[in-house]
This record gives structure tokens, C-alpha cells and sequence, in this order.
């Protein structure tokens, strides 16, 4: 029992010892210690931007099973009740009614009536079918736009994570110099980069969304990656990859199909209808009345109207044309000045491999060097669209 005791009260001292020592050594006590990979997981489950972004995609999943329900018959019941006094019969029509209900003449204590009824649309030109596909195409469409946004974060996430360790490997360089030479200028230097460092933690907490008060300490380091990638293999990629592109493709098929829903309005609409009626009043008179009808309604003029809308869909089906061709000239543009941004970082991150650091200066230069090439890397990915 002794020996167990002393075990526990070891396992105590050992956990206060290290949490002293990971007080002392980052200033402050760690809530959470996290990884890019952690960073990234929590950015794609609470960062607003990115939630925002998912609630416009189940939005338009709504409008496309909305979409769904026109191929099916509608079907309606009503009731009324009144009390009325009338020299002739009358109508009772409202915009909130599903059917007029006529009132007869007369005197009644109580007058109610009946109807069930059902209208389904037999032809309408296809407008049926091309609002289903609209509704479908704005689904992928804001599909799309949330993987540019979440493509956006995690690209915002990582460049800060490794811009925040660059900042911590500054202030181990300093804070090595300054125990060998303990000046006032080192450590002024140090306390302004220890202070954007604790400003940049803030920002980085709200890009991932978590509490500002949080503290946290990023676990990783500036890892040199090979860079043995092909420019015209990345222009490929970022076409076949890039979200923004798919965009534009889906916004000018959309543009298309409303010009044709606006030919289509040219077109009769069939549907075929029943209803079945049952009234009754206080003199227990009892009627009981159906139909079945079928309805063919034929546009004819509208005061060119429809011919106002038929063009303004046509410009912006050219202007949906044209927005295509310019966001693949700017993927263009991005994924070659990515390209050559790596390139060049790595020409220099190539001569600090295998190279002594002489001074301070040139240990900050390194970091700053491993960085810039990281940071580049990660901006080739956003270009190309893969992350």
C-alpha cells in the first residue's frame, strides 16, 4: 500500500514539474496544443465563413427537392362555414382561399360547405423538367462556392500556422543571442516580436473560430519540401481542380436553361383537374356537385413582355460566356505567378540546406527563407485548387 502511494504522489510531483516547465517555457499556461492537421479539422467544423457557406449548400438541397414536388399533383381540402343574410348570392374570394365559395340568397343560421380537390399538370413544355435541372445545377453550383470558401480557409489556416511558427523560431534565435549578449536593442527586439506574436495568435484563433481567450501552442515545424512539379501540369491540375472554374461553367448552363424556360413560355400548358363538392345548410338541404375538367391555356400577348425577358437572358448568358474566359485566364495567371514564386524560394531554400549559419541575422534570414517557400507552396495548391 506504501508503494502505491509513493507511485501516486511521484506521478503528482512529475505532472505539476512539467506543467511549471511548459509555463516557464512559452509565458503561459497551454490549453490546447495543436497541430495543422487539428487546426484544419476545427477550422472545417466552427469557422463561420465556412458553416455560412454549408448552410447555403442545404438551402439550395431545399429548393432542389421543392423543385421535385411540381411533377406531383396538388391536392386540397376546404372548409367553411357562414352566416349570412343576402338579397343575391355572392362570392367569397380571397387570395389566402384555394377555390371562390359561392354564398347563395337568402337568410342562413349556418351555411357550410365542402370541396376536395386535385389539378395535375399533364404538359407544360418541358418547363417542369428544366426548373429541376435549374434547381440542381444552383445545388452543385453552391457545392462549388463552399469548397472555394473552405479551400480559401484551410489556405489562410496553414500559411498562418507556419507564419506563427517562423515567428517562434525568431524568438528562440533571439533569445539565444541574448545570453550571449545581453543588450537593450536584442531585447527590444525580442518583447516587439514576442508582441506580434501574441497578436497573431489572436487573429489566427478567429480564422479558426475558436475563444479569443483560448491559449493554445502550435506543435509543427518548417519542414523543406521537394519541389519537382511540372507548369503545365499545374495549369491542368487547376483547371480539372479549381472550383471557381466548375462555377462558371454551371452559372452559364443555368443561363441557358432560363432562355429556354423563357421560349417555353410561348407553349400551352395542359392539366387536367377534379373536385367534388358537399354543402349543406340549417334547412338540412344537402348538395352534392363534382367535375373533372381538363384545362389548355394558350399565352398570347402580354405586352412583349416575354420578349424583354428573353433578351435579358440572352446578355446574361454571353455575359456568363464571358466571365468563364476570364476566370480561366486568372487561374492562368495565379498558377504561373504561384509556380514562380516557388521556384524562386526554392533556389534559395536549396543553398541553406547544407549551409553553416554564421550570425543572427543570417539564422533569421534562414527562417524567414524556409517560410516564404512554405507559404508559396501552399498558395501553388490554392492556385491549382488541391490542397
Amino acid at each position: 500500500m506504501k508503494k502505491i502511494l509513493v507511485f501516486i504522489l511521484c506521478l503528482c510531483l512529475l505532472s505539476c514539474t512539467t506543467e511549471v516547465f511548459a509555463v516557464q517555457k512559452i509565458g503561459r499556461k497551454v490549453e490546447r496544443v495543436l497541430s495543422l492537421d487539428e487546426c484544419i479539422r476545427l477550422a472545417s467544423n466552427i469557422n463561420h465563413d465556412v458553416l455560412i457557406n454549408k448552410e447555403s449548400v442545404l438551402l439550395a438541397e431545399q429548393r432542389v427537392k421543392e423543385a421535385k414536388s411540381l411533377y406531383f399533383p396538388t391536392l386540397d381540402f376546404n372548409f367553411n362555414i357562414s352566416r349570412f343574410s343576402n338579397d343575391v348570392s355572392t362570392t367569397i374570394n380571397s387570395h389566402s382561399l384555394p377555390a371562390i365559395i359561392l354564398l347563395p340568397d337568402g337568410n342562413r343560421e349556418y351555411f357550410y360547405s365542402a370541396r376536395l380537390s386535385l389539378w395535375q399538370n399533364i404538359y407544360n413544355g418541358g418547363r417542369t423538367k428544366a426548373t429541376n435541372k435549374l434547381a440542381k445545377l444552383n445545388y452543385e453550383k453552391m457545392q462549388n462556392n463552399s469548397e472555394i470558401k473552405r479551400n480559401e480557409v484551410i489556405g489562410n489556416i496553414k500559411i498562418n500556422f507556419y507564419k506563427n511558427l517562423a515567428t517562434k523560431e525568431k524568438i528562440k534565435v533571439y533569445k539565444k543571442y541574448l545570453k550571449k549578449n545581453n543588450n537593450s536593442v536584442l531585447k527590444n527586439k525580442l518583447e516587439i516580436l514576442q508582441h506580434q506574436y501574441d497578436m497573431d495568435i489572436l487573429d489566427f484563433l478567429a480564422l479558426i473560430g475558436l475563444e479569443l481567450d483560448t491559449k493554445i501552442e502550435l506543435d509543427g515545424k518548417l519542414e523543406v519540401k521537394n519541389f519537382d512539379i511540372d507548369l503545365q501540369q499545374c495549369i491542368l491540375w487547376a483547371y480539372q481542380f479549381r472550383p471557381e472554374i466548375k462555377t462558371t461553367q454551371y452559372q452559364e448552363t443555368m443561363d441557358n436553361i432560363s432562355v429556354n424556360l423563357i421560349y417555353m413560355e410561348k407553349i400551352p400548358t395542359l392539366m387536367l383537374g377534379a373536385a367534388y363538392d358537399y354543402l349543406g345548410d340549417d334547412t338540412d338541404q344537402k348538395e352534392k356537385d363534382w367535375y373533372v375538367s381538363l384545362n389548355l391555356n394558350l399565352p398570347i400577348f402580354e405586352g412583349g413582355a416575354m420578349f424583354s425577358r428573353l433578351k435579358q437572358n440572352k446578355i446574361k448568358a454571353r455575359k456568363s460566356a464571358i466571365e468563364r474566359s476570364q476566370i480561366e485566364e486568372k487561374v492562368k495567371l495565379e498558377v504561373r505567378k504561384a509556380y514562380g514564386e516557388c521556384e524562386f524560394w526554392y533556389r534559395k531554400v536549396s543553398k541553406i540546406k547544407n549551409g553553416k549559419t554564421a550570425n543572427m541575422e543570417q539564422e533569421l534570414l534562414n527562417i524567414d527563407i524556409k517560410f516564404n517557400y512554405m507559404k508559396s507552396l501552399i498558395e501553388l495548391g490554392l492556385a491549382i485548387g488541391r490542397q
